[in-house]
């Protein structure tokens, strides 16, 4: 069960949401905890016994491990305790991740390689004394399995959640902003990523048929899947923020907008955040980080961004597509060693749009001779000559959708809505025309998503493979 399903928009969620709604009136966390459990357990089992069978024994390998842990600092064995129990989460995720590559009938429960990495960095951050190993076994199932995030993240600290879980209220307030922040989600997965998904699946074939798309049909389809990786990953961390913010939930922001930067280092500073920050918390930093010269920086960041490719999938191009970004990360400390330390505003933002788009094409081919074929074609190289009539029709029947879409990658329309409530507020006018115009965006946006589910064929969101 997906958040961008019929069977979660229409029944899962509306029957949680009013029977937790009834726990809330109860002023007992306790009790809002076990209907929130009981539904993240029943929301998890559609994805299958065996897929919930995992998620409990990584959780009780977090829960055992950090109790153990915490124990063993009296004789200084912490850190092996931690090692042991790491060690078992990551076994367990490379043979569901990749055992499929040479055994049959291995097949990965979703959401897996995110809930290990929220228990290793629990583990480290007891091992480390950050805080105290968590008691109370229902609430450490809250956080490793709550279903706004075990799908697919945002990747929670402990710390960012216990205390939530422990006290935290149910306001209409909470609950609008949450509902709203939810539909923004949904719409954006619905109706942009999904129709730029079938436009990617058109233009950037995976098949042989590659080789006969013109030079423009692949830039237009790598935009496209440009802007489908964008938009479906960040509206399911909308809708994830927005489930969390109905319930009293804060969960940390995954994107900042990565399409507007002008480095390659600033792109991964604001696409996927908590998954940079876990490989800067745990990797590189315990490496040495840039504390031990330029040499031991690159070797760190080269054993960085190698599991960042390994931690999406086991083929060449994912590892392709780590080295590839660990090069211009190199080039850009190269760079600043030098003096160099940011690029001019047109000149930076152009050189990244070509790097990420590029990377994503990379992302997308699993197969060499595929990816060969849209880097040939990209330079026009490829047997389809420059442009066609196919594809002139369609960019010029999509371009009201691309205009859209591409808007929908900026802040302008939070930039938009900020400075009319700026306005409003020094100007000491009522806020009442404005909830009223969010209210209508909202329910528009949720009927129109509705229809759009309705009348079409349901497609997962990418980052289920991962």
């Amino acid at each position: 069960m997906q958040f961008s399903s019929l069977i979660f928009v229409t029944a899962f969620l509306p029957i949680f949401l009013l029977v937790y709604r009834f726990a809330s009136s109860s002023k007992s966390i306790a009790v809002q905890n076990a209907v929130f459990l009981c539904f993240t357990l029943i929301f998890c089992l559609f994805g299958g016994l065996r897929g919930l069978v995992v998620l409990l024994a990584a959780t009780l390998i977090g829960y055992f491990g950090g109790l153990l842990a915490e124990s063993a600092a009296e004789r200084g064995e912490e850190k092996k305790v931690c090692g042991v129990s790491v060690i078992i989460l990551v076994a367990m995720l490379a043979w569901f991740k990749y055992a499929g590559f040479i055994v049959d009938g291995v097949v990965m429960p979703m959401g897996l390689s995110f809930y290990t990495f929220k228990m290793i960095s629990y583990l480290a951050d007891v091992t480390r004394g950050k805080y105290y190993a968590e008691r109370n076994f229902g609430h450490f199932l809250i956080y490793s399995a709550s279903f706004h995030t075990v799908m697919q993240g945002p990747i929670v600290r402990y710390d960012e959640t216990a205390e939530q879980i422990k006290n935290r209220k149910f306001t209409a307030t909470g609950f609008a902003e949450g509902f709203f922040r939810f539909v923004i989600g949904l719409s954006k997965k619905v109706i942009l990523a999904d129709h730029a998904g079938e436009m990617a699946a058109n233009l950037l074939p995976r098949s042989k048929a590659l080789s006969d798309m013109p030079t423009v049909g692949i830039w237009l389809g790598m935009l496209a899947f440009t802007l489908q990786m964008y938009l479906d990953f960040s509206a399911y961390c909308d809708m994830a923020l927005g489930l969390g913010r109905m319930l009293g939930f804060s969960y940390p922001e995954n994107f900042d907008y990565p399409y507007m930067s002008r480095s390659v280092k600033e792109f991964w500073r604001k696409w996927h955040i908590t998954l940079s920050s876990f490989f800067k918390d745990y990797v590189y930093i315990p490496l040495g980080g840039n504390r031990m010269g330029a040499r031991r920086r690159t070797l760190n960041l080269l054993a960085v961004w190698l599991l960042t490719g390994i931690w999406h999938g086991a083929t060449f191009n994912f590892v392709l597509w780590g080295l590839f970004y660990f090069g211009f990360i190199c080039l850009e400390n190269a760079l600043a060693d030098r003096g160099i330390t940011r690029f001019p505003p047109v000149i930076g933002n152009i050189y990244t749009f070509i790097i990420y788009n590029v990377g994503w094409l990379i992302f997308r081919f699993e197969k060499f001779g595929h990816l060969r074929r849209a880097l040939a074609g990209m330079v026009g190289l490829g047997k389809g000559g420059f442009n066609n009539h196919v594809v002139k029709v369609t960019f010029s029947n999509n371009l009201f959708f691309l205009i859209v879409a591409v808007i929908a990658c900026t802040p302008l329309v939070t930039t938009i809505r900020k400075k009319m409530e700026t306005t409003i507020r020094d100007q000491q006018k009522s806020f009442t025309a404005m909830y009223v115009g969010k209210l209508i965006i909202t329910v528009v946006l949720f009927f129109l998503s509705l229809c759009v589910m309705t009348g079409s064929t349901y497609q997962p969101f990418l980052y289920n493979a991962f």
